[in-house]
């Protein structure tokens, strides 16, 4: 009978387009009993490969294709793994070759069980006899009668399942070797899977006998996925120092009653019996060398904050018994799963920790995990158009025309715009079919962004490897290592770690104070102030506006709010947030499903928000183990399979025996049936709010450390607007003064260098070594030749940099071509010593208007010193609009802005509707003008104007914006509403009837029985509309 053995898979890399389950599907249709991959220079399927076939009936052959050096010469070998000392030997062998080592006798210590097929050209005679005397045997492509020295064996190459695909893999080749696809070219479609017998059928009954007999040779044993976790200490059982550590603690922390010894006796014991004692005491040596070199790494989170024992071996840095939390939520005997414990580190400083993991544990016994980038929709799209010759603009405007959905064929059905364009265009309609045939398919491997493995030997005993820039990398995937026993720690770098960590240091540098971050009172009110505030712009978890709006509503006023806030401020939950402020603040009754589970529900005000209340309800109600209860709540939410009607039943029957009636008991099944969809996991959301409290405590008491630091994130302009909203102000940027970073001082924001666009690095650093300067010409005859240029200088005159010594930037900016030449001619010169005293005459220019400085400082720093004459206008009319940032959805607001952009649009009733773009120099707007409200004010819209527009905000696409029905045009005028009143205890109406008419006539109010005049801070529009709704609230109103 003949086995397919040499067939590669999609992991070949756009070599092949054979995916592992249709390949075994095929198989199995054409009579195949034994089945086998080959890939090029790597295993990365071949534990999936094995597991999957073993699966389906079949018997598995691993083997790997490469190329090697015998005589000086490559020759194309490949390695066959007879049995699981031989797959051993395979992945050795495969890890050399992936480290550089080329030659054949470089793996002769590994060729033990492992069988060579050499390919016929390759088969002479001197290369076969520097072979191994066994197991060697010559692989053909197709039958022949040419003899050779070593037995010969059908080794049919498949790339292809179906001959239809072999245009397919051309696409991939062209795609790998960036070349575009000739349609002239001829397409051998002969690599597809064949029926078995049609092979039998084709080779003379020697060549199959001798394929039989390597095939019957060739046996592995299961993997018995045992724990192969390194020993931590080879002096002391790892379950008594695990003891010990974590007694010894708890002493320390005076917290020795018989709630904390019961909790601990029961997680030691859960940990020993699951074999996860070593694994506890690795990941508390790597936290406990963090804190040693003073890196901070959090609080912990997911569901290890559950557990004692990992607060105990400070792994975590919260107190689940104090703070309520569940052990079974992160390790369940009922529930067989590796432990997860995420250790967190500051992105800057994953490299010392991961050399520190390698130099403990040894460096064959580390590595990091490899996983694979795919195909995606719009990357296949790209992909393929350009080897049919698209351009990039045509590329580009179908690929924008791509949606969200999970496939392409989901697109194509759904998205009329894409479907249209492809069936009006043919060449469209074949990248489009190709497209969809690669997605998904592997295009390069990668390195797993945080995945770390530790083995108790060399790693090559349970994996291949390859080289990485750190560690080696797996050429396994996650999923695949910890089936074959390995555990994946996760070294997670985290940039808001990394920002605390900077923090904590520039307060000691600036204000000789030591901040312990683990200390930081979580409950501070201080910090808390700006939860209640909803300042939280720069805080990990808490910088949607949404959220920012919430957490004004919410007001927490302890952590545990903050707990909540971050949990039900998400898809689902959220629906339950005005329900939860309204009962929060007593304006709603709450009302409890049973009183059995009050004391679960009252932190949460009867809303089931944590998965920890789900698993604690079935506890109580139903009488269920936590760990029982884990799989109620993990079945629940898959909604499928025989353990979610098992579990159901359960949970109805343990109510009943607990005394409650069958309604009752189905009522409150539905109700963790509801919640349990979404409910979030306690221990995380602790980790998670723990975190956002330490960086607002910088917030709130170190403002200037803490916006120094985070002025360095991608939110920079916006931050930089939160620190001028709450008091500091943008200092000139001087060229004497100006940092590399941007620093704060004094209540001032000095803009660094670094943010100035087009200055280089290189020039930056220059400036702050030979500084200072005494004006313009003196900068430009210390300046480097390189570097005098007017295109490299002149940004630095923009934005103010020689303000100091000369105000007019114009002057300065039409003078510098001239100045260069001036200080070029005298560098040169003989006499140039004397000649440097000389004065540059500048030619006199009117300055820029404060407007167009303050847009190239825009431009050119992301912010502006000079002010914008619409903040000046909007100092004068505070409280008559709404800031853009304070915009809240499905209210209605008012917008101080200037008109940047306006777009038209037909409707498909013929009318004209705008687009505008606009910005009130803090944040920007989406305004939309449907055709009625667009043609009322068509004559006075202008780009470059500003406007009072009034409108109801609305979100789409995670985005504020405001669909206009009022607009005016800011203007200055001498006119002003006078309103007389008799006295003031209708103020409030006319200030509220004002608001509904922003405009730009200030409001006096003259009091008759006063005889005072008092000029309000209102300003409304000139319509007959307004003086009707004054009626009976003002004895008269005069414009004039």
């Amino acid at each position: 009978m003949y086995a397919q053995l040499n067939t590669k898979t999609v992991y070949s890399f756009m070599g092949s387009t054979v995916k592992l389950a249709d390949y075994l599907t095929a198989a199995k249709a054409l009579g195949y009993q034994t089945l086998g991959i080959s890939d090029i220079d790597n295993l990365h399927a071949a534990h999936q490969f094995m597991t999957l076939a073993l699966g389906m009936g079949f018997k598995p052959v691993i083997s790997f294709e490469t190329t090697c050096i015998i005589d000086s010469l490559p020759i194309q070998l490949s390695f066959i793994a007879k049995t699981s000392e031989g797959l051993s030997n395979l992945y050795r062998i495969s890890s050399k070759k992936n480290f550089g080592f080329q030659k054949l006798s470089d793996m002769a210590s590994h060729l033990s069980d492992v069988a060579i097929v050499v390919g016929s050209d390759y088969a002479v005679d001197n290369i076969l006899k520097q072979l191994p005397k066994e197991d060697v045997y010559v692989g053909l492509l197709k039958p022949t009668v040419q003899e050779f020295s070593r037995p010969k064996i059908p080794f049919l190459s498949v790339k292809y399942l179906d001959a239809a695909d072999a245009n397919t893999l051309t696409v991939l080749e062209h795609i790998k070797n960036g070349t575009k696809v000739d349609e002239s070219l001829t397409v051998a479609h002969s690599e597809n899977l064949h029926a078995e017998s049609t092979v039998t059928e084709q080779f003379d009954q020697k060549s199959l006998q001798n394929l039989d007999k390597l095939v019957s040779s060739i046996h592995y044993q299961a993997v018995d996925g045992s724990l192969a976790l390194p020993t931590f200490n080879q002096d002391m059982a790892a379950a008594t120092e695990l003891r010990q550590i974590a007694t010894a603690f708890l002493e320390s922390e005076q917290k020795v009653t018989p709630t904390y010894l019961d909790r601990l006796e029961h997680e030691l014991t859960t940990i020993h019996e699951m074999g996860f004692d070593d694994y506890f005491l690795i990941v508390a040596d790597v936290l406990r060398y963090a804190r040693s070199e003073n890196i901070y790494t959090g609080m912990g989170r997911g569901s290890a904050l559950g557990s004692l024992v990992a607060y105990a071996l400070q792994i975590t840095g919260v107190d689940p018994v104090a703070n309520d939390l569940l052990f079974e939520r992160f390790l369940n005997p009922e529930r067989a799963s590796l432990p997860d414990i995420d250790i967190d580190m500051p992105d800057n400083k994953r490299a010392d920790i991961l050399a520190y993991v390698k130099n403990r544990y040894g460096s064959s016994h580390v590595a990091q995990i490899m996983t694979f980038s795919t195909f995606g929709m719009k990357q296949s799209f790209r992909d393929v158009a350009k080897v049919f010759g698209m351009t990039e603009i045509e590329i580009s405007h179908v690929s924008s025309m791509i949606g969200r959905s999970d496939t392409l064929a989901q697109e194509y059905a759904k998205n009329n715009r894409l479907r249209a364009e492809i069936i009006n265009d043919t060449r469209l309609q074949t990248v489009f079919n190709y497209a969809q045939k690669i997605e998904g398919m592997p295009r390069q491997k990668s390195v797993h962004a945080s995945g770390v493995v530790l083995a108790a030997q060399d790693l090559t005993n349970y994996l291949p490897i390859a080289p990485g820039e750190m560690l080696p990398i797996t050429q396994f995937e996650a999923h695949d290592v910890e089936e074959i026993g390995l555990i994946k720690f996760d070294f997670l770098s985290i940039k808001n770690l990394t920002y605390i960590n900077d923090m904590r240091e520039l307060v000691k540098e600036r204000y000789d104070k030591q901040i312990t971050i683990n200390q930081i009172d979580l409950n501070d009110q201080q910090t808390l102030g700006l939860f209640r505030e909803g300042q939280t712009l720069g805080i990990f978890q808490f910088e949607n506006p949404q959220m920012m709006s919430f957490l004004r509503q919410l007001k927490p006023t302890e952590f545990s709010d903050v707990v909540a806030a971050t949990s039900i401020f998400r898809p689902g939950p959220s629906a339950f947030i005005p329900e939860f402020i309204k009962r929060r603040h007593g304006d709603e009754v709450v009302v409890y499903p049973d009183r059995t589970i009050s004391h679960i529900l009252k932190p949460t005000y009867g809303i089931m928000i944590f998965q920890e209340q789900i698993m604690q309800v079935a506890q109580i109600f139903a009488g269920f183990s936590l760990g029982r209860a884990d799989l109620l709540r993990r079945a629940i939410s898959k909604k499928k399979g025989d353990e979610f009607e098992q579990l159901r039943a359960e949970f109805i029957s343990g109510s009943l025996k607990n005394g409650h009636s069958q309604e009752k008991a189905s009522e409150i099944y539905e109700l963790i049936e509801r919640f349990a969809n979404y409910g979030f996991n306690r221990s995380h959301a602790f980790g998670y709010g723990a975190l956002a409290v330490q960086m607002a405590f910088f917030k709130a008491h170190y403002p200037d450390v803490f916006y120094e630091i985070m002025l360095r994130d991608s939110k920079r302009l916006a931050l930089l607007n939160d620190a001028r909203a709450v008091g500091f102000t943008l200092a000139p940027a001087y060229i004497n003064r100006m940092p590399y970073y941007d620093k704060l001082s004094d209540g001032q924001i000095i803009v660094g260098m670094r943010a100035i666009k087009g200055l280089s690095r290189e020039l930056a650093l220059w400036i702050l070594e030979h500084r200072p300067f005494s004006s313009l010409q003196a900068f430009i005859q210390k300046l480097p030749d390189n570097f005098q240029k007017v295109a490299i200088i002149q940004p630095l005159i923009l934005i103010g940099a020689f303000d100091e010594f000369e105000p007019n930037r114009r002057k300065l900016v039409e003078n510098l071509a001239k100045l260069i030449d001036f200080s070029a001619v005298f560098q040169t010169d003989l006499f140039a010593t004397s000649a440097s005293n000389l004065t540059f005459a500048y030619t006199e220019y009117e300055d820029y208007s404060p407007a167009e400085k303050y847009q190239m400082e825009f431009d050119l720093m992301g912010t502006a010193v000079t002010e914008h004459p619409l903040m000046a206008i909007a100092k004068q009319r505070k409280g008559n609009f709404t800031a853009i940032s304070n915009l809240i959805a499905n209210q209605k607001a008012t917008v101080l802005v200037e008109l940047t952009h306006l777009k038209t649009h037909r409707t498909k009733a013929g009318a004209t509707m705008a687009f505008l773009n606009v910005t009130d120099t803090q944040d920007v707007l989406d305004v939309t003008l449907f055709p009625e409200v667009y043609h009322h004010y068509l004559a006075d819209i202008n780009e470059g104007t500003f406007y009072l527009i009034s409108g109801k905000v609305s979100e789409r696409n995670d985005r504020l914006q405001l669909v206009a029905d009022g607009l005016v045009k800011v203007e200055a005028t001498d006119k002003k509403l006078w309103l007389a009143i008799v006295d003031t205890t209708k103020n409030r109406k006319i200030a509220q009837i004002l608001s509904e008419f922003p405009g730009n006539l200030p409001v006096v109010l003259y009091n008759e029985t006063t005889k005072t005049t008092q000029l309000t801070t209102s300003y409304v529009n000139d319509t007959e509309l307004l003086l009707k709704r004054l009626t009976g609230y003002v004895t008269k109103a005069v414009i004039r």
